[in-house]
């Protein structure tokens, strides 16, 4: 270090650097690895006591959540889908479903705290005896069924045979004063595995202490982007070849808004009873919650993005149902936001069209494209109903870009990753130009209309 320099404190402390996420060949299991950032120069300002790592099951561009509780000291974690054991959980009075004093049956059952899982595998369900155990004043009770995805569990409420002993036993059902028990698993960290074409995406975050014994961290906009999906990073010769891609979507591409389907989260009961739902596997097409994805809020987004121009025939087909349009062509975007099948996206129009199978061309395992075929929605699809959030607060003659108005990291081309988290990346732009009267100024709504008619 040269002799009186001192570093500039920043606002926040920069993030660690060298993060990488890999797959150690385990379903639902994720290693991240990053440097030190204590040891970089930005930081050595700060009292750096460790990192956070956020996680998003939807998009690189968020949302995202954080899935550590406390600063991670180390240069290691390992994220992965973690059942707990929730030992001689207390039933509550008011968590009985029926105590065998119901006009039409006489079931003794009662609903678990949280959703009951097997104690392996990724948050599956239990559906078998051996998967809980109920005590009743301390002795050990039957179990006739299990229903996890509820957490009901339903009591042996009749004589049964013991085949050791060959004699009948008497029900173990509790009176008014017992005190009844439920040992169980429940899931506590749920990771995307490799179904469904779904990964995982994360941002890592450098905390450190402030004057005040507070902490601060890194904003989640100045991170790198990590995923299993990229092998290696991509070397220069790659980086420009994706530039320039999406110089040429900027030039006469169309920019629409992404919608991305939700593969987890809160369950939506879409007015139907829970065992029909689960064993039935079809939430309702015509919720107004989940929007038949059976997940409320049925997707993530929007995402501003641009896509190839629009080159396919529209056709009126008759159907049994009536005429309806049959519009279908392939479009290209680039690496980001990854997109999979049955999602959908919505045009300037209001049009929406549902995404098909995708190709994704790679170099050494990298994605640098994704092509897809997307299909016209009919206006009674349950994905019309779906609000586009985040443009009412615009005026028409506001051009919206589809890429970061946020500064890149250092050492990052604006192009590249980190893009803006969160579902609402659409940045305003007014095109006012202080050197014509508002009378007499044309207005546009793209960057490269904007650019051509200055």
């Amino acid at each position: 270090m040269t002799a009186g320099w001192t570093p500039s404190a920043t606002e926040r402390p920069v993030p660690p650097i060298n993060c990488m996420a890999m797959s150690p060949y385990e379903v639902g299991v994720y290693d991240l690895r990053w440097d030190d950032p204590s040891i970089l120069a930005a930081n050595s300002v700060w009292e750096v006591v460790g990192v956070n790592v956020y996680r998003s099951d939807a998009s690189d561009r968020g949302p995202y959540r954080r899935i550590n509780e406390f600063p991670i000291g180390g240069g290691f974690y390992r994220d992965q889908t973690l059942n707990v054991l929730v030992s001689r959980e207390t039933v509550k009075a008011a968590s009985w479903v029926g105590q065998g004093d119901l006009a039409n049956s006489r079931r003794w059952s009662f609903k678990a705290d949280h959703p009951i899982v097997k104690k392996m595998g990724q948050s599956v369900y239990a559906n078998a005896t051996t998967d809980v155990r109920v005590e009743v004043d301390g002795e050990v009770a039957e179990v006739h069924e299990v229903f996890g995805a509820s957490g009901e569990v339903i009591l042996v409420n009749q004589p049964h045979l013991d085949e050791a002993t060959q004699k009948y036993v008497q029900p173990n059902l509790p009176t008014k004063d017992s005190v009844v028990t439920v040992t169980y698993y429940r899931n506590k960290n749920l990771t995307p595995g490799v179904e469904l074409g779904r990964m995982a995406f994360y941002r890592i975050t450098t905390v450190a202490k402030t004057d005040d014994d507070g902490l601060v961290e890194t904003e989640l906009e100045d991170c790198p982007r990590v995923t299993p999906t990229s092998v290696e990073e991509l070397d220069y010769i790659w980086k420009e070849g994706i530039r320039r891609n999406q110089w040429i979507l900027q030039q006469g591409g169309e920019r629409v808004k992404l919608f991305i389907r939700k593969q987890a989260g809160v369950k939506c009961g879409c007015g139907m009873d829970p065992k029909t739902l689960e064993f039935g596997k079809q939430p309702n097409t015509r919720c107004t919650q989940c929007f038949g994805v059976g997940f409320v809020g049925g997707y993530e987004g929007p995402y501003e993005i641009i896509v190839a121009p629009d080159d396919g025939e529209r056709r009126i087909a008759q159907t049994p149902t009536g005429r309806r349009m049959e519009h279908s062509y392939e479009v290209w975007t680039g690496p980001s936001p990854m997109v999979t099948m049955r999602d959908f996206i919505v045009k300037q129009t209001n049009e929406r069209y549902s995404i098909g199978p995708v190709r994704r061309p790679t170099n050494r395992g990298n994605i640098l494209q994704q092509h897809f075929n997307i299909g016209a929605l009919d206006q009674a699809d349950a994905r019309f109903s779906i609000p586009i959030d985040g443009v009412y607060g615009l005026m028409y003659p506001e051009t919206r870009y589809s890429h970061s108005a946020v500064a890149p990291a250092a050492g990052q081309h604006s192009h590249d990753p980190p893009h803006p988290v969160g579902p609402d990346v659409t940045h305003p732009m007014v095109t006012e130009k202080s050197g014509h009267a508002n009378e007499n100024e044309t207005r546009g709504r793209t960057p490269v209309w904007d650019n051509q008619n200055k």
